[in-house]
């Protein structure tokens, strides 16, 4: 790894960690024993290693969704593992990392908007047809509004005016918000399945 990678690695989990406006070039560059003068070797300024670092995180978040995909055996599993990747990789960040992002950082905020539009409704729209096929979801939904439907309830989520962190757990709201979606655009057929696999996810 190189020292450009050492400090997008560094930064992105600082930013995660503790959100964007609290950690300064100086913190950076203490955090992760290299000067100034390094990181602006590589970075012009705080907006550019952002601009990076959210590059850099949506590439992986692309790979990784790219694999559930494949390897879901049908869509109520992706459905599934695509909920589990939000605990897991989502749930964890500093919650007001996102707030940050929007209010302070437009270039930066722009390229995950252009990930979700590009990317993530694809993504969303094509295994709700796939579940539709199947027979396990409803035949009469409109797979564009229930695929950006779904992907803006996962942000709401992390709506400080909405669900304060101090009363809520985001990884809560977030399988509230996922049962009540699933269940309400599955067939019966695909309410037994979801059952049967919630039974498995309670048992492991």
């Amino acid at each position: 790894m190189d020292a450009k990678d050492i400090i997008l690695k560094g930064a992105l989990e600082m930013f995660m960690r503790y959100g964007i406006k609290s950690i300064t070039m100086d913190d950076i560059s203490r955090s992760l024993g290299v000067s100034k003068k390094t990181i602006y070797q590589y970075f012009i300024d705080k907006e550019a290693l952002i601009g990076s670092c959210v590059e850099d995180n949506v590439k992986m978040h692309r790979e990784l969704l790219e694999t559930i995909s494949i390897e879901a055996k049908d869509a109520l599993d992706e459905m599934i593992r695509l909920t589990d990747y939000i605990k897991t990789h989502v749930c964890n960040i500093n919650p007001s990392l996102m707030y940050d992002l929007k209010k302070y950082h437009p270039k930066a905020w722009t390229i995950f908007e252009n990930f979700k539009v590009d990317f993530l409704e694809k993504c969303m729209v094509d295994t709700i047809k796939r579940g539709i096929a199947s027979g396990h979801y409803r035949e009469n939904i409109n797979t564009k509004i229930i695929a950006r439907l779904r992907i803006e309830t996962v942000q709401l989520g992390f709506n400080p005016e909405l669900f304060p962190f101090s009363e809520f757990e985001i990884g809560k709201v977030q399988l509230e918000f996922f049962e009540h979606f699933m269940y309400g655009i599955c067939t019966l057929k695909g309410h037994k399945l979801l059952n049967k696999y919630k039974q498995i996810h309670e048992e492991d």
